[in-house]
């Protein structure tokens, strides 16, 4: 009888300690700032302007978001002034998002990127980009319809990554791809407009800086080459005069346009001549036909082959321009120099060297489009 009493005694003690830890927790967190999302500019005096977007917790609060500034020449620097701004601990846990600007990124951003990887707190799913105005500016701006700028950038990028419309930039990948000597790193390129927030596209980097901008509609382009697509969408046009033969009225008309949803795609990359580097990218892509400008009778399987030979070219041509673009501009997103040193080994590749060997190398697309009308499977 005495020990069941004490076998009682015991658990009552121990669901009174997890109910006084569990409160003693819930008031710790409420004395925590939650930084979700920061963001980096220059400042006056080779320092950096910090804006760090805090996740209120309080019941109490008016809204859902605070925003502290401050200015070091360091991040590290950054973290202990806003900590002497705030009246929370501030805490990385909860990072999602952080936003470099576009004259910061064109500079180089190792140390930042380097200093938050080794940031025990932050952890490695935090989403990386770049603003053409001031990552401030965009983050202590009030929007209307935005209540946590910071849970909004976060989900905006998430949802176009899903969806198949970009890059992902997840910070370990943008280290793998940094550290890669053949292959660079792409990265959300944001534009503030009124009270609008636009994911304009993406910056492209040599290394660790930033040297140009590749607008949304070419990103299909780059996913096509280096990734897969499972169930994308793309908007492809057509010559009017390639079209006639099946009918397709080309009067008063520059461009036939054809959209193709459920996207699937495969492409290889295959070096076929290590000496005067060549390479042969052979894609294969297939989709369901939402929209065609012209009126045809897509009934006529002839009709069908015809659009996807001319397809085909199109896409060819628009991944062609791509890759020349890539090599007039010296940065490889795709990883042709990976794909280099993983079929020559023993290549001694380094970023310096393809950096040298990149823009004189011969690259041949060949695409194959299969086409399918609404209710047929692939």
């Amino acid at each position: 009888m005495k020990l069941k009493r004490t076998v009682k005694t015991a658990a009552m003690l121990l669901l009174a300690a997890s109910v006084v830890a569990g409160c003693v927790q819930t008031r710790v967190l409420e004395r925590l700032g939650l930084v979700i999302a920061a963001g980096y500019d220059e400042a006056p005096g080779d320092k950096i302007l910090g804006t760090s977007v805090l996740y209120e917790i309080d019941p109490g609060a008016k809204e859902r978001s605070n925003v502290i500034t401050s200015t070091a020449y360091t991040s590290k620097g950054l973290r202990y002034n806003s900590n002497v701004e705030s009246r929370k601990k501030l805490t990385s846990g909860q990072l999602r998002v952080v936003v470099y600007h576009e004259d910061l990124a064109r500079k180089g951003l190792t140390e930042l990127v380097d200093t938050m990887l080794r940031d025990p707190e932050v952890g490695s799913g935090v989403y990386l980009a770049v603003s053409k105005g001031r990552a401030y500016d965009l983050m202590t701006r009030r929007y209307p319809e935005i209540s946590n700028i910071g849970e909004y950038l976060f989900q905006s990028i998430r949802q176009n990554v899903e969806s198949e419309e970009m890059i992902s930039p997840i910070l370990h990948e943008y280290i793998r791809d940094l550290y890669s000597p053949g292959k660079d790193p792409v990265l959300p390129y944001i534009v503030q407009r009124n009270n609008e927030i636009i994911l304009y596209g993406a910056a492209l980097f040599r290394g660790d800086q930033m040297v140009a901008t590749l607008p949304l509609r070419k990103i299909f382009y780059l996913r096509l080459l280096r990734d897969r697509f499972h169930s994308g969408m793309t908007e492809i046009a057509l010559p009017p005069k390639a079209l006639e033969s099946i009918g397709a009225p080309s009067k008063g008309q520059e461009q036939i346009y054809l959209v193709l949803d459920s996207v699937k795609s495969e492409s290889r990359i295959r070096l076929t001549n290590a000496k005067q580097l060549a390479f042969t990218v052979q894609v294969r892509i297939s989709g369901r036909l939402q929209e065609i400008s012209s009126p045809v009778n897509l009934r006529n399987r002839q009709v069908i082959e015809r659009l996807e030979r001319e397809a085909s070219k199109a896409i060819q041509a628009n991944a062609m321009a791509f890759i020349k673009k890539t090599q007039r501009l010296n940065v490889d997103p795709v990883g042709f120099g990976e794909k280099y040193r993983a079929q020559h080994r023993g290549s001694g590749l380094t970023p310096d060297k393809w950096k040298q060997m990149y823009p004189k190398a011969k690259v041949r697309v060949e695409v194959s489009t299969k086409i399918l009308r609404t209710g047929q499977t692939d």
